[in-house]
């Protein structure tokens, strides 16, 4: 019996297998089919119980997190300003010395965040308004950056840049232009005047002034450095040409030696016009300033003036002197026209903490004028 039971063991063992394969089979059928049903209400956000916290990691994958981070960078650039300028440059064509002319850069904001100013910046001769620093502006609206410049007095080509810094991403910094060719409307002879001491009037005669553009103009002013050369005219007559008969005033001329005149009018195009003037001296100091350095108090020291005749005159040296009584004349020598001075210069006692002392050196013309020339000198250690 105990061999034929041994016998019987494997059939029974293989029918209680195969009915446990056939039960494992349909357990995992109905798991798909649970697995199934749990995806589908998932998906229309509805849990079923049998899939517990499992099936919410699969249909909750790290993608969706991307996605929103996504929509966040999108909502961001989409919130970026846009600063769009209509034009970057503005040519003004052909003006005329002196006039004040104005334009305008029209702009908008086309992204959809708000744009911010941060800074404004012009050059010389242009006066920015209408747009500051820390301004803002919403999303579609628009501004213009308004200027005025005013053209300068010498003819030729201008141009000018502006820039406007803002927090648009893609231009940070717009560089605007503006250009214009400076074209002379009134002529006037002669550009610049050289003035003589030895001749009357100074060799002024007169200045002949011309309209370019066939437009009448009347002469409104007359200015010159210390009122040394002044013109008679009737600012109510209209011309295209004028002649101003000038005037030296010998006394002043020689006390300022180089200046300037200016002559205001009404054209159009040209309200003012300037030429410069220089006066040949009746001499010519050199050195015109003397330097010392490293100096002791009481030590003298000596040095050398040329005084030139600019017309070729004789002339004789009266004096020689200083104002603090520093400089004595040593020697003088008379070469052609001109004369060699040799003089000591004897430094005073230091008297500031400064350790420099300083003076004037006269040179008085026998029955003429009196030379100066200014004297500084640095103390030994200073």
């Amino acid at each position: 019996m105990v061999e034929r039971h041994d016998a019987t063991r494997p059939v029974a063992t293989a029918k209680h297998s195969s009915a446990r394969l056939s039960a494992g089979w349909l357990l995992i059928l109905s798991g798909l089919l649970a697995l199934q049903a749990g995806c589908q209400e998932e998906s229309s956000n509805v849990r079923g119980p049998s899939m517990g916290a499992e099936p919410a990691r699969i249909a909750e994958p790290s993608g969706e997190a991307i996605g929103v981070d996504s929509q966040a960078d999108e909502a961001q650039a989409v919130k970026s300003p846009r600063l769009v300028i209509e034009t970057m440059v503005h040519d003004f064509g052909e003006i005329g010395p002196g006039t004040s002319h104005s334009a305008k850069f029209k702009f908008k904001n086309t992204g959809t965040g708000p744009l911010k100013i941060a800074q404004v910046r012009s050059c010389c001769g242009v006066v920015t308004r209408g747009v500051k620093a820390g301004q803002v502006y919403k999303p579609g609206e628009s501004g213009a950056l308004e200027l005025d410049y005013r053209a300068s007095l010498q003819p030729g080509s201008m141009k000018r840049n502006l820039y406007i810094q803002s927090d648009d991403p893609l231009l940070g910094v717009a560089a605007l232009t503006i250009k214009a060719t400076i074209v002379p409307r009134v002529e006037y002879k002669p550009t610049r005047l050289r003035l003589f001491m030895n001749k009357d009037n100074a060799g002024a005669d007169s200045i002949e002034l011309k309209s370019l553009d066939g437009k009448p103009f009347a002469i409104k002013g007359f200015r010159s450095t210390a009122k040394s050369i002044t013109a008679d005219f009737d600012p109510s007559v209209q011309a295209t040409e004028f002649s101003l008969k000038l005037k030296a005033d010998m006394d002043k001329l020689e006390r300022n030696l180089k200046g300037q005149i200016s002559i205001d009018l009404n054209h159009p195009e040209c309200k003012n016009i300037r030429m410069l003037y220089d006066v040949l001296p009746e001499f010519t100091i050199n050195p015109q300033q003397i330097m010392l350095f490293n100096i002791q108090a009481g030590q003298p020291v000596q040095r050398e003036i040329w005084i030139l005749s600019n017309y070729q005159a004789e002339f004789e040296i009266e004096s020689v002197s200083s104002q603090k009584g520093t400089v004595k004349l040593l020697e003088k020598k008379k070469v052609d026209n001109r004369c060699q001075l040799k003089i000591e210069i004897t430094p005073p006692a230091v008297d500031s903490e400064r350790a420099v002392m300083s003076d004037v050196v006269d040179v008085k013309i026998e029955g003429g004028q009196a030379l100066t020339i200014q004297c500084r000198g640095f103390y030994q250690g200073s």
